[in-house]
């Protein structure tokens, strides 16, 4: 075998950005499994090595995939392996050959090719290594590549092997570099299914993994069901729309739905996620669905499981895969739709019309978990007053996320039926949708209560600290949700009680006279009181941990320039007290109320623009890592709100008055002014 020096065509820029590009671990390698099969592959040997070892991290030590596609000759060598970012490969940049660097720092290819000019076969082998790709002037790195001319009639293959893998590392290491869970032994023949069902259906690839031949048999329950949808865009144009329905073999007892894009010819899972279709449930088994069509295209998947995207293009696509799925699960399931009938005609079903979800998932797991219970104890079959109280029970449940206490405490439900339901609510099916939407729905319900408190007729009599500071204290996801469950909190304090309780507890070292940090209680500035002061103890992307101080004031109190005087004298004292420290903490003040004079607001306008990328910053300290945010009660509220819309604008939320909240929640707050004003409140 000859051996001979090259270079990769290519710049360092577009290694860095492109060979490394990929979602995890799996999908990297299914680019290597794309390249065999658009290499004319009928056979792909996958082995995987697994092992046991204390050094390694991973249960896996190499990875290997091998075909019997064409190969590469080493006359095409440089041009088809070597050089980076060109056309060779139709629709791509022919970086997918490299993908296993993603996997592992070592990767070693082995082919056999033909070589159509000179009528011979050729042996080739070249190996790579992720710190050659650290040089900054990559084309000028030299490879070593073997290769010697075969003799007469050869196989040809292309063979690819991955070690010391990146996972396996002692340092840490990028989440996409991590080994994905779909390599395990439990879960590697399945995955490779999921990813290439058509292939492994029609046999038009064999998959050979670690010796064993994946067959169709394992996998799906007689013939996969087809349907064809016209779908007229927004722009009038026609496209069709391919289903393809596999019946599973599998306990998972879902629906797992995955798009597929053409990707150089070959149909390749672009998005998949689990569906709940309102007619699905578990006893009908495991159901993978494929969708195909020209008009689905990988930009779109990145916003296919949101359920507010605002666009009128993806919400009509997703209108039709829904209906197209809950349709094929209706004309299965006869005996759910007759339960459906009888349980919406039950007195005591508890979605009536008066009566309605915090959103429609609730109401669609009301229905199926109704169901499993019909299914044990035949509740409406046997026309049980336990109903009366049951549903009730069950829609609370629902709500607050204690359901499986119900079903194993109170129900004690059959191990069958609550293995069905765990399969229903597995990961993230309807029950964390259902808890999701009554958190955005309480959170929205109490910003149109804020607004009230600050700019209804109530503001005029709320009082700052005894009652408005109260509040908010136990709602401070208002101020980032970055503050939920915030270790330590103090309202109406001495700042310089709480620095010196802040030092003593949270920052670990020993104030000293040498050093100058010991806090004096006397020294100016340190005894004014805050309104709230919260320490948050994760730590922020910058590795810093944060402060954060809120100087709130009365809705009928202005911020004029007494108090943006206040807020910077608050940021002073913590920048020059020397019993602070200014390493890896981030201190953030932030002034409120409900108006600006218009003194404070010309401030406020030309600060802003010094700061366009930081909304509200109103000035930086250089000293520490402060910042200072000056706003109106009407910005949180709108902020808050407009993030609560993105998450879910379709939640219908139970209006609740301003007057039921204010006495059932802070009923201790309440003096007869306030009274007096709740009940002109509708």
């Amino acid at each position: 075998m000859q051996s001979t020096i090259k270079k990769l065509t290519t710049n360092s820029r577009l290694i860095k950005e492109h060979l490394t590009k990929y979602r995890d671990t799996f999908q990297a390698f299914r680019e290597l499994i794309n390249n065999s099969i658009q290499a004319d592959a009928k056979n792909i040997e996958i082995n995987i090595e697994y092992v046991n070892q204390a050094d390694l991290k991973s249960p896996i030590k190499t990875i290997q995939i091998k075909d019997d596609g064409t190969g590469v000759p080493y006359n095409e060598f440089d041009n088809r392996i070597l050089e980076i970012g060109t056309t060779v490969k139709q629709k791509g940049q022919g970086i997918g050959r490299f993908s296993s660097l993603q996997i592992g720092q070592l990767m070693h290819i082995e082919t056999i090719g033909y070589n159509q000019s000179k009528k011979e076969f050729s042996k080739t082998n070249f190996s790579i290594d992720t710190i050659d790709l650290q040089n900054a002037q990559l084309e000028n790195t030299e490879f070593k590549v073997d290769f010697e001319y075969l003799k007469g009639q050869q196989k040809t293959y292309y063979k690819v092997n991955i070690e010391r893998l990146h996972h396996n590392k002692q340092e840490k290491i990028h989440k996409r570099n991590q080994i994905s869970e779909s390599f395990l032994k439990p879960n590697i023949n399945q995955a490779i299914f999921e990813n290439y069902p058509y292939e492994i259906f029609h046999n038009t690839v064999n998959f050979i993994v670690n010796g064993k031949r994946l067959e169709r048999n394992d996998f799906v329950i007689n013939k996969p069901t087809s349907k064809v949808v016209e779908y007229i865009d927004n722009k009038g144009i026609e496209y069709k729309v391919n289903f393809y329905f596999y019946n599973i073999k599998s306990t998972l007892n879902k629906v797992k739905v995955f798009f597929q894009t053409d990707n150089a010819g070959l149909k390749s899972v672009s998005h998949q996620y689990t569906y709940s279709s309102d007619w699905y449930t578990p006893d009908l088994g495991t159901w993978f669905i494929y969708i195909e069509s020209p008009l689905l295209n990988t930009d779109l998947f990145r916003n296919l499981d949101i359920e507010t995207l605002g666009e009128k293009e993806v919400k009509k696509i997703k209108d039709t895969i829904k209906e197209t799925i809950n349709d094929f699960f209706k004309a299965r399931n006869k005996r759910f739709d007759k339960f459906l009938k009888s349980l919406e005609n039950d007195k005591y079903y508890p979605y009536q019309k008066n009566e309605k979800p915090a959103s429609t998932s609730q109401e669609v797991l009301f229905k199926k978990v109704a169901y499993l219970l019909e299914d044990e104890h035949k509740l409406i079959q046997n026309d049980d007053k336990i109903r009366n109280f049951l549903y009730p029970l069950l829609d609370k449940a629902i709500s607050n996320g204690n359901i499986e206490y119900i079903f194993d405490k109170v129900l004690k439900l059959s191990d069958e039926s609550l293995e069905k339901f765990h399969h229903l609510l597995e990961k993230t099916d309807l029950e964390d949708v259902v808890q999701f939407a009554s958190i955005v729905a309480e959170k929205t319900e109490f910003l149109e209560f804020l607004h009230e408190l600050t700019y209804g007729e109530i503001s005029k009599h709320i009082k700052e600290r005894s009652q408005l500071h109260k509040i908010v204290e136990h709602q401070l996801w208002l101020f980032g949700e970055n503050y939920n469950g915030t270790p330590k909190l103090w309202s109406d304090k001495k700042i310089g009680n709480i620095l010196k309780e802040l030092r003593d507890e949270y920052f670990d070292y020993e104030p000293s006279i040498e050093d100058k940090n010991i806090i004096e209680l006397n020294e100016d500035g340190l005894n004014d009181i805050t309104d709230l002061y919260f320490f948050n103890e994760k730590i922020t992307d910058s590795n810093a941990k944060e402060i954060m101080v809120v100087e709130l004031k009365s809705p009928k109190c202005s911020i004029s320039k007494k108090e943006l005087n206040q807020i910077d004298d608050y940021a002073f004292t913590i920048e020059q007290h020397s019993g602070l420290p200014n390493d890896k903490v981030k201190y953030k003040l932030l002034l409120i109320s409900s108006k600006l004079t218009k003194y404070a607001k010309s401030k406020v306008n030309s600060a802003r623009k010094k700061y366009p990328e930081t909304p509200f910053l109103y000035d930086k300290k250089t000293e520490k890592n402060i910042e200072i945010y000056v706003m109106e009660w009407s910005e949180l509220i709108e902020q808050n709100n407009r993030k609560l819309g993105y998450l879910s604008n379709k939640l219908n939320i139970k209006d609740k008055s301003v007057k039921v909240k204010f006495e059932k929640e802070y009923s201790q707050l309440i003096d007869e002014k306030i009274s007096a004003q709740l009940r002109l409140v509708k």
